[in-house]
């Protein structure tokens, strides 16, 4: 999201001090997606292959998690082993699924194997066997609080992804609403719709820069902006969130292509009590500068402990993040049957051309992927080309 916030913080990640990175583990699906970037034909990689591109990422990246994503990853057989695998590494696993194949002996074998957050990918803009083939708005809904309790019932932390379509904004709200009334949701993944599968072939990758040779359609991006603006005004205005922190792009570092709120929420009996977004201070900047010297890499995952985020709010508040508001909500998750809650909401745009034909994308790119022992954004690897064979 691309509306300047003064309060906003730049994230300080390099290239090579991106704290995630992505493994791509598998082509094929249980169900139809309008906006699915897989182009690729159904294939399930190796073991061996995986681990291969584990130890790429972490020879080129200071990783502090990974996301797991597919095709559907739960079509994988060794899914618990590349759990189990990233795991041994020292690593915090996201998991991306569309819940079609987790139940409660799935999840718990994911558990063991110490998946830490599993995001949920459910939406009207599916063809799935768990909806009806006009689903409502109620029936979405339904399954989304469904699935996301049975995942937090097996002790796995819960998230939602969505994508946004230009003629559908109102379900932005929607999503927004959701993931603050349910007291199982922590994260949510807003992405914009691009079409990528309509884009060229293109060629390099995120070290050396990425273009497209012909035949490419320029984003101007007049429209989306519009969109995102729009979007950013009646986040804060409806729900009163306020932009935490962001990357701009591989070609401007004011475009923010990568934008994350962080929201404290109480849930009283189930029930959304209070909830209040927290805006950046200096204790944060100190607090990953801090990590970062001390274990070598900045954090990206960050488990629910409601003793620490109660911590954090007091000192963000004292350090100028609106103290009076923090106090208020400290004392609503001090009543019996109350629980405090970090919610951490990220809107992200895809990858897109400038007029030139050179790919503009997330600054650092946080969800890099291995693609022919190359590092590119995961939105586009699969619309690109393979590398020129040795003469």
């Amino acid at each position: 999201m691309s509306h300047p916030n003064p309060n906003a913080m730049a994230l300080p990640w390099t290239m090579e001090t991106v704290p995630h990175a992505v493994l791509d583990i598998l082509r094929g699906c249980n169900i139809r997606c309008r906006s699915c970037y897989n182009s690729q034909p159904d294939r399930i990689k190796p073991l061996t292959e995986i681990e291969a591109e584990l130890d790429l990422l972490m020879r080129l990246r200071k990783l502090h998690s990974v996301s797991i994503v597919g095709g559907e990853i739960t079509l994988h057989p060794q899914l618990t082993e590349i759990v189990r695998l990233v795991r041994g590494r020292g690593l915090f696993v996201e998991l991306f699924s569309n819940g079609v194949g987790l139940d409660g002996l799935s999840l718990a074998a994911l558990r063991q194997a110490g998946a830490n957050v599993i995001f949920l990918h459910i939406e009207p803009n599916q063809r799935r066997p768990d909806l009806p083939e006009n689903a409502s708005a109620d029936d979405v809904r339904r399954l989304r609080r469904d699935k996301a309790a049975l995942v937090v019932a097996n002790g796995i932390q819960v998230g939602l992804t969505v994508t946004v379509y230009p003629e559908k904004l109102a379900e932005v709200a929607e999503v927004v609403a959701f993931a603050l009334e349910s007291p199982h949701i922590c994260w949510l993944l807003v992405t914009w719709y691009r079409d990528i599968n309509r884009m060229p072939p293109i060629h390099g990758d995120l070290v050396n820069g990425m273009s497209a040779d012909s035949g490419f359609a320029a984003h101007q991006g007049h429209d989306e902006e519009a969109a995102i603006r729009d979007a950013e005004s009646w986040l804060e205005t409806r729900f009163g969130l306020q932009p935490f922190g962001f990357l701009g792009s591989n070609l401007d570092v004011t475009d923010r292509r990568w934008q994350s709120f962080m929201v404290a929420t109480v849930h009283r009996h189930g029930e959304l009590s209070g909830h209040h977004s927290l805006r950046p201070t200096w204790v944060e900047r100190a607090f990953l500068e801090l990590l970062r010297r001390l274990t070598g890499r900045y954090p990206f995952f960050q488990s629910q402990q409601a003793g620490p985020f109660a911590l954090h709010l007091l000192l963000n508040g004292m350090a100028g993040g609106g103290l009076a508001n923090h106090l208020k909500l400290l004392a609503r998750a001090s009543r019996s049957g109350a629980r405090l809650t970090a919610k951490r909401f990220l809107f992200q745009r895809p990858a897109s051309f400038d007029t030139s034909g050179r790919v503009v994308h997330c600054q650092c790119c946080p969800d890099a992927v291995v693609k022919d022992g190359r590092l590119v954004p995961l939105c586009i690897s699969d619309q690109m080309a393979p590398p020129p064979q040795a003469p």
